[in-house]
């Protein structure tokens, strides 16, 4: 059935050129104002732009996930998908891409490694690790790095290595395999059909993974260790409740994308919005305890998800545009979180914000499973930092600087640094 959409206030325009990567919240701003459900012809997809009407349709059922790899597939040329089986096979079990009952009960069981006990192990952990890596920094530069190489990047996979406990030496083949998924990833949400040159490189990373996965498991099954891994291991698999080893290691590896790359973006985003606030960094410096309020406010100003994607299960209009059964609707987090018709002043970045709160881990029963955790890891992270570099400046253009050339994924590429 084709889509009906009546006249739009606001012109056509690409995600993908450079005026709206570097301008995306005017963008967002003339949609709310304008035609806050607007259909984009390139992404052939609705954007829904405005706070209240985000929180509430990703509550329930009205707009599901589970649709969206097969309206990838479906587009590409006859035979094709063949080409992507071996990727497709792993993420279409991901909680993402499943509704309930699905989705409930992979997200019961991953559930557990979010646990309060499990957070509390790993925090004097991440403390070690990220000591370590700034003694490394230290003795390899005198007083300047690049955060996002030196810190933002490697620390989340190195914390990461530890929970699940994987050895040291493993590490940068882990990044490796990590970034890989990202790349296909990024690319897969937001394109018509997924990249055959990217997913070459990423099927040879995501084999790799799954056997090493596949190893450690049997590994464990015969001698459990004191890591997260080993309490995830199922010595009843596919009985109530409980995820098979096949299962687990495409949920794993789900845990390994989320895990790296979103606290990756988030702590070069919140950095780079401390150095745009001077005032509000030496306030933080003043009082560490100050931390989670900046990283709440970080997240409503430059989430690193801008937006999340469903599929409409049924026919429904809102704002006087239909939107068909089967239709792609991006809902944008990002424009949610400078909504001047919930958040006063949304362009200023005020960390004693009271009212709403921002929606940048999404909502509904697909809400991010590792919320608490990122929270806790990106604190201590930016914790120490702040305490080794108390002087840090920024040697980049704050007004514009090299953000990833991806709608969907918000982060910073490179950012150097003086101490």
């Amino acid at each position: 059935m084709e889509t009906i959409i009546e006249s739009q206030n606001v012109e056509q325009f690409s995600v993908y050129s450079d005026d709206y990567l570097h301008n995306r919240y005017n963008y967002y701003k003339r949609l709310r104002d304008n035609a806050p459900v607007y259909w984009n012809e390139e992404m052939r997809s609705w954007f829904i732009t405005r706070y209240d009407d985000i929180t509430k349709y990703l509550q329930g059922d009205t707009f599901i996930t589970s649709p969206l790899i097969w309206h990838k597939m479906k587009n590409l040329p006859e035979g094709e998908d063949k080409h992507f089986k071996e990727i497709i096979d792993i993420i279409s079990t991901w909680m993402i891409y499943n509704d309930r009952p699905i989705h409930t009960r992979l997200r019961k069981y991953m559930n557990r490694a979010f646990w309060k006990e499990e957070i509390e192990a790993i925090t004097p952990e991440i403390k070690k690790i990220v000591t370590s890596v700034l003694d490394q920094v230290v003795e390899k530069h005198s007083n300047e790095f690049d955060f996002v190489s030196e810190v933002a990047h490697p620390i989340p996979a190195l914390v990461l290595c530890k929970m699940l406990g994987i050895p040291g030496e493993e590490v940068e083949r882990f990044i490796r395999w990590s970034d890989d998924i990202a790349q296909f990833m990024q690319n897969f949400v937001v394109s018509h059909v997924p990249d055959k040159d990217i997913s070459d490189q990423t099927k040879k990373s995501m084999k790799e993974m799954y056997m090493f996965l596949s190893e450690a498991i049997a590994e464990r099954r015969i001698k459990k260790r004191n890591d997260l891994l080993s309490r995830l291991i199922s010595d009843n698999p596919g009985e109530e409740g409980e995820l098979c080893d096949d299962e687990l290691i495409a949920q794993t590896i789900h845990l390994i994308f989320g895990g790296h790359k979103i606290p990756q973006f988030m702590l070069s985003n919140t950095l780079h919005l401390l150095f745009k606030h001077p005032k509000v960094f030496d306030e933080l410096k003043k009082d560490l305890s100050l931390i989670p309020k900046v990283l709440d406010e970080a997240m409503r100003l430059e989430g690193p998800i801008q937006y999340i994607t469903r599929h409409a299960a049924q026919d429904i209009t809102i704002h006087n545009q239909l939107i068909r059964e089967g239709d792609s609707v991006y809902f944008f987090l990002g424009s949610a979180g400078r909504d001047e018709r919930v958040f006063e002043n949304p362009e200023k970045f005020d960390i004693n914000r009271t009212g709403k709160q921002h929606i940048g881990f999404g909502g509904g029963y697909h809400a991010c499973i590792a919320a608490a955790f990122a929270r806790v890891e990106i604190a201590e992270i930016l914790k120490e930092v702040i305490q080794r570099f108390s002087h840090i400046t920024p040697l980049y253009n704050l007004e514009r600087p090299e953000w990833t050339p991806n709608p969907t994924f918000h982060g910073i590429v490179t950012m150097p640094i003086k101490y």
